[in-house]
């Protein structure tokens, strides 16, 4: 999995604030832990679930991956469906829409050549854009080569509106967000929609292991509609 160098802002934050440092060591851990996971996943059987995003659909914040929301969301597709699903992620930290562009979606097109494929796709991502002014200009253009290349019925997050600083970007990427679901059918979603703000990380950025139970109910929801559980 590729790793994406650790931003001079996040240098900052962790030089200052030991929570933010205890949260940014956990890039690499989680990143190993699920290249291990994708290396047993892809000579598994059943279904194939392909998460894209970022570092919410690694887990960084909780220093168990496992209680990430991607892990709780498959625990609930195997129990709800009786099926062995299985998951690959390919989700990095840091990750823009630009670098799921370059990084996560050759690592699909690799899949399914390979004869991998998803009855699942998922997207979690934006932040980071936001938080980039200078991607702003070709940002809706690789978001937009993501969307085209999801499956249909794929389950896309929409992007938080945080800040009035970025509430234009972010309207603008929902807009395309909305415009693709209309013709390919995903389901969409507000992953930070939490009956209250105590679910943060310590670097009070991610999300720690109840925020991810909060993204969970948001998210498992839009899974069954989209796979058309009842």
């Amino acid at each position: 999995m590729h790793r994406r160098p650790t931003g001079p802002l996040a240098k900052v934050m962790s030089s200052v604030s030991p929570g933010f440092a205890r949260i940014e060591a956990q890039r690499h851990p989680h990143a190993d832990f699920w290249d291990d996971w994708n290396r047993n996943a892809i000579l598994a059987d059943g279904p194939l679930w392909i998460a894209l995003g970022d570092s919410s659909t690694q887990g960084i914040g909780s220093e168990d991956p496992m209680l990430g929301w991607v892990p709780q969301v498959l625990d609930q597709l195997r129990s709800d469906t009786g099926d062995e699903w299985r998951v690959i992620n390919l989700a990095i930290t840091g990750a823009q829409f630009g670098d799921i562009v370059t990084h996560e979606l050759p690592r699909v097109d690799e899949l399914r050549s390979a004869g991998h494929h998803p009855a699942l796709m998922t997207l979690l991502a934006g932040a980071n854009n936001l938080m980039a002014p200078n991607t702003w200009p070709t940002a809706v253009g690789s978001l937009q080569t993501v969307l085209d290349h999801l499956a249909e019925r794929s389950v896309v997050a929409r992007v938080g509106i945080d800040s009035p600083a970025n509430s234009v970007m972010a309207r603008t990427f929902n807009r395309a967000i909305e415009s693709v679901a209309a013709n390919k059918s995903f389901e969409l979603f507000w992953p930070w929609s939490w009956p209250s703000r105590d679910g943060m990380g310590e670097d009070k950025f991610h999300p720690g292991p109840k925020g991810y139970g909060y993204m969970t109910e948001l998210i498992y929801p839009a899974v069954r509609r989209a796979l058309d559980l009842t």
